[in-house]
C-alpha cells in the first residue's frame, strides 16, 4: 500500500484489514514461520539482494539444498510463502521456475520408512509401552506429533472389538476420526488404559517408569523422538533419521502398498493437496506391481496383427445373402440382406 492511500484509508477499516490478516500465518507455528524468514532476511543482507524475486529464491534454494533434504526445501518454500506473502504481498506460488527446481530435488528421495512393527510390539518391555501405542495410533491414522502430543483420553471410544480415535484439530483446522479393529492393537491399547486409569491427568501420552504411569505428561521433543527410540530398540541402521513424522509417512506407505487411491490417503491424513498423495501412490509396491502387471500382459505386435486378420463367407439360397466375417478371437459377425 502506498503512502497516499495508507492515508486515505480510515482508521477502522485498517484495522479491520490488520485483523483480517492475522490468521494468514498458524499461530501455533508463528515462531518456525519467523525463522525461516529471518533466515531468509539474513541470506538476503548478505547477499546484498533488495526484493525478492524468482531469481532470488532460486539461488538461496540452490544454495540451502546442498545440506537439506527434499522434504525440508519443501517445507521451507511453505513458510516463506506464507510469511512473503503477508509482509510483502509477493506470491511465489506464482515461481514456476521455482517449483520446477524444487520438484526435481525431489527425484529420486525416498522417506525413511520405520519397519519391523510386529516385532517391536510383540517383544518390547512394558518400558516400551507408550512407545507402542504412539506407534499403534500414529499409524492408524497417520498421525502428526503436535496431534498425538495433544490427544486426550476423552478423544478414544474403546469398545470390545474396536478403539474409535477423534482428533478434534488438526494442522488444516478439521477434526479427523479413525478406527483401530486389529485385536492384537486394542489389547495393547487397552493395557496401557488399566495403568493410567487412575491417573488424574487429561493428556493421553504419560511417562512410564518401574512398570507404573506417572502423572507427568511427553512433550513435544520426547514424542518426535519415539521413532528414533523404536529404531534403536529395533537396532536399525542410521537411528536419527528416523523423525517424529515416520509414523505420519509409514501409515501412508502401508496403505499405498495394499492399494490405496489418492482419495483414501488424503482421507487417511487429511492432506488438502493431491501432491503427496500422488507421491505414495506412484511410489508403492502395490502400484510398482501393477505397472509390472500391465507391461508382462502387452501383446506381441505379430501376434495383435494377426487377430485382427478375418475370414469371409458369402452364401446365398432363396434369394438371401448370407455373409459370416469371423476372426482370430474368435468372434463372428452375421449379415443377411435381400440379393435381389
Amino acid at each position: 500500500m502506498s503512502d497516499s492511500e495508507f492515508e486515505c484509508t480510515p482508521p477502522e477499516v485498517r484495522v479491520a484489514a490488520e485483523r483480517a490478516t492475522e490468521g494468514i500465518i498458524p499461530e501455533k507455528k508463528q515462531e518456525r514461520y519467523e525463522n525461516t524468514y529471518e533466515l531468509y532476511s539474513k541470506w538476503c543482507v548478505a547477499k546484498g539482494v533488495q526484493h525478492t524475486s524468482e531469481t532470488v529464491l532460486l539461488a538461496y534454494f540452490c544454495e540451502i539444498s546442498k545440506q537439506s533434504k527434499a522434504s525440508t526445501l519443501w517445507s521451507r518454500y511453505s513458510m516463506l510463502r506464507a510469511v512473503l506473502n503477508f509482509r510483502h504481498n509477493v506470491d511465489i506460488s506464482n515461481y514456476a521456475k521455482l517449483k520446477a527446481f524444487l520438484k526435481r530435488k525431489n527425484v529420486g528421495y525416498q522417506a525413511k520408512k520405520s519397519t519391523d512393527i510386529d516385532t517391536f510390539l510383540n517383544n518390547a518391555p512394558i518400558e516400551y509401552l507408550p512407545q507402542k501405542v504412539a506407534l499403534i495410533i500414529g499409524i492408524s491414522g497417520a498421525c502428526r506429533c503436535d496431534e498425538l502430543l495433544k490427544m486426550k483420553i476423552s478423544d478414544l471410544d474403546i469398545l470390545e472389538n474396536r478403539i474409535i480415535i477423534v482428533i478434534p484439530v488438526t494442522k488444516t483446522y478439521s477434526s479427523r476420526t479413525f478406527v483401530i479393529t486389529k485385536s492384537e492393537w486394542i489389547n495393547i491399547i487397552k493395557q496401557y488404559c488399566d495403568l493410567r486409569n487412575n491417573i488424574d491427568s487429561d493428556r493421553f501420552f504419560l511417562q512410564i517408569r518401574f512398570g507404573k504411569i506417572t502423572r507427568q505428561p511427553f512433550g513435544h521433543n520426547a514424542i518426535g523422538s519415539f521413532p528414533k527410540k523404536i529404531a534403536t530398540y529395533l537396532k536399525l541402521e542410521n537411528v536419527n533419521r528416523f523423525t517424529g513424522h515416520c509414523f505420519r509417512r509409514t501409515s501412508a506407505t502401508l496403505l499405498a502398498n495394499t492399494g490405496g487411491d489418492i482419495l483414501q490417503l488424503k482421507k487417511l491424513g487429511g492432506w488438502k493437496s493431491n501432491t503427496v498423495a500422488e507421491g505414495y501412490v506412484e511410489n508403492s509396491l502395490h502400484g510398482q506391481i501393477k505397472i509390472a502387471n500391465m507391461l508382462s500382459h502387452v501383446e506381441n505386435p505379430e501376434t495383435s496383427a494377426s487377430s485382427s486378420i478375418s475370414e469371409t463367407h458369402n452364401f446365398e439360397q432363396h434369394g438371401l445373402t448370407l455373409t459370416v466375417n469371423s476372426n482370430h478371437n474368435s468372434n463372428v459377425t452375421i449379415n443377411i440382406y435381400n440379393s435381389k
